[in-house]
């Protein structure tokens, strides 16, 4: 049975109305099933506009990164094939920890809404409130020796500042200290955790966190949306970190000439 992100799928690649029909024959489930799909992705927040022979258009997609709304958005290969979207966490790279060790796929991502005990380095906490900003976890597999799992680290930073450049080209952001800044005021930063021996990486959590609308004038931090002006949608921007972490790790994978992810 397709999953209501297939249905979403078909109606982001229109240009208008796509009737009923013409999903369900895109789909091979029936008519009812098209509704039923159309009526719980109303529910979870999709804004869908119906007309009688003219079928259904996408005006507005939420702002939430759930399983859904991620699996109608994102263009990847490995990451974001599987997705867990929690509401309310108390560590989105905990829970990718413990999908890790029971064996999860490389690529499966976590998100959350709210983290209550976010994670920074050094044994630092994350502020996390719900609805501002990215709160983000991917279980990766590189198989290399644990001594080079800063190079995912590194990845996973330089994902941020490209997603971050996709919406906002001119601002010049910097990397440093495994953080996302602009000036002294941090934006975000990532955090990776490992499970292995010395010569070999089992799997890896590689967590990231941006500010979106969030920030904190006592510590230093500031958000996207205080810098610019500009709001941008989680959703979107969480995709985004996804894609361009995942091309640069299937990269570098290439490049190790190893065939494995």
């Amino acid at each position: 049975m397709p999953s209501s992100a297939a249905v979403v799928r078909i109606l982001r690649n229109s240009n208008g109305f796509v009737s009923g029909e013409e999903i369900a024959e895109s789909l091979g489930v029936s008519r009812a099933a098209v509704w039923k799909h159309i009526r719980n992705l109303r529910n979870m927040g999709f804004d869908i506009s119906a007309s009688t022979n003219k079928g259904y258009m996408l005006v507005a997609v939420p702002d939430i990164p759930s399983v859904e709304v991620l699996s109608s958005l994102l263009s990847t290969y490995v990451f974001g094939k599987t997705v867990e979207y929690h509401p309310v966490i108390t560590s989105t790279n905990d829970r990718a920890m413990e999908l890790g060790l029971s064996g999860a796929a490389c690529g499966t991502v976590v998100t959350a809404g709210s983290q209550t005990a976010g994670k920074a380095r050094n044994g630092g906490s994350w502020s996390s409130p719900s609805g501002k900003n990215l709160y983000l976890s991917i279980v990766v597999r590189p198989g290399v020796a644990m001594a080079r799992a800063g190079e995912v680290a590194d990845m996973a930073l330089r994902s941020l500042d490209l997603a971050a450049c996709r919406f906002f080209p001119d601002m010049n952001l910097t990397l440093r200290d495994y953080g996302l800044f602009l000036g002294e005021k941090k934006l975000g930063g990532v955090l990776c955790e490992v499970r292995g021996e010395i010569g070999l990486i089992h799997y890896m959590a590689a967590g990231a966190g941006l500010n979106i609308s969030h920030h904190e004038v006592r510590s230093g931090t500031e958000s996207l949306f205080s810098l610019t002006g500009k709001m941008l949608s989680r959703a979107e921007l969480t995709a985004a970190v996804i894609e361009e972490f995942e091309n640069l790790y299937l990269n570098w994978r290439k490049n190790e000439q190893t065939g494995s992810i």
